[in-house]
């Protein structure tokens, strides 16, 4: 007759000795502390991956790059990015990305018949404002080279544009007047990305005139688009030239900094493309210097009276 299997466990125990029930007893416990443990660890990497979650979430509201990447200083940031350039250059091909190419080549073609139609009389004038086709054109080589980088941002603005760009400007547009831009800790930051976008456009224009508007108008989009996708190389270089070295030799992400420069370029830009409705052809480099060196004194000042404070 079949025995019930839980009855001859209970007569099982009780037939055991003393010493059988305790060690019985401390192997239970033993796997109750085991189990225990095992719930302390699921429940820690699972609050640990929460938390590094909505801290990634945290940084990208505020659209830098402040997650535990490592921050390159400026030069490596500028190579690194130059690099991927050339890697997403090869890219257009191998992954066959048309509408960039299909942009980029239409643009050349545009450059060189308004070139040939100026030179053979044609009055092609709205349109070589609106491509900045004689850009360079006639300069020194030092004027060829700015004009050549000229329309280089050219290019690039219409190919961010029409690759993802117009979210990015919304999100720029949403950062561009933000308090913290204008604190004085990052004030003397939105001097010198005025500064340097009116003296980077005087580069590009040589004789800043309105023949020569749409290189600060696309620099000026750049810029914006840069503020609403600071994980591109434009926000990656602000956010390294802003960053701030620590006891451990590593830099520190200052996002509120990174943000004033990047506008401070945006509304040099613009000012810039005022300027060149001036029958005065060097006003941008003037003005732009002047603004440079007041944000140079502007961070000496400030940087001198915080160590100062911290002494």
């Amino acid at each position: 007759m079949p025995q019930d299997p839980i009855a001859t466990s209970t007569v099982s125990g009780n037939n055991q000795t003393p010493e059988e029930r305790n060690t019985s007893s401390e192997r239970s416990d033993a796997n109750d502390r085991s189990k225990n443990k095992f719930s302390e660890i699921v429940r820690g990497e699972l609050s640990s991956a929460a938390s590094n979650h909505a801290g990634e979430s945290l940084a990208g509201s505020f659209g830098a790059a402040t997650s535990a990447a490592e921050i390159l200083g400026p030069m490596r940031t500028l190579f690194a990015g130059i690099g991927s350039i050339g890697k997403n250059l090869v890219g257009l091909f191998k992954n066959k990305q048309w509408l960039k190419l299909i942009l980029a080549v239409l643009l050349a073609v545009a450059w060189i018949v308004l070139m040939i139609l100026q030179y053979n009389g044609v009055n092609v004038k709205a349109l070589n404002i609106l491509t900045f086709a004689q850009g360079g054109v006639g300069r020194s080589v030092f004027g060829w080279i700015g004009g050549f980088f000229g329309k280089t941002a050219i290019a690039a603005m219409l190919i961010s544009l029409f690759t993802g760009g117009f979210k990015a400007l919304g999100g720029g547009f949403s950062s561009l007047f933000k308090k913290q831009n204008f604190q004085l800790s990052s004030l003397s930051w939105l001097l010198l990305g005025a500064g340097f976008a009116l003296i980077l456009y005087q580069f590009f224009a040589g004789n800043a005139t309105y023949m020569d508007l749409m290189p600060t108008v696309s620099c000026a989009l750049l810029s914006i688009m840069a503020l609403g996708r600071m994980g591109r190389i434009g926000g990656r270089l602000a956010t390294s030239l802003t960053s701030r070295k620590n006891a451990a030799k590593t830099r520190t992400a200052q996002p509120e900094k990174a943000g004033a420069l990047l506008s401070g370029m945006t509304f040099g830009f613009t000012i810039g493309a005022l300027l060149c409705l001036i029958p005065f052809g060097y006003l941008p480099v003037i003005l732009g210097g002047a603004a440079f060196v007041a944000g140079l004194i502007l961070a000496l000042v400030f940087g001198h009276k915080k160590e100062v404070a911290a002494a």
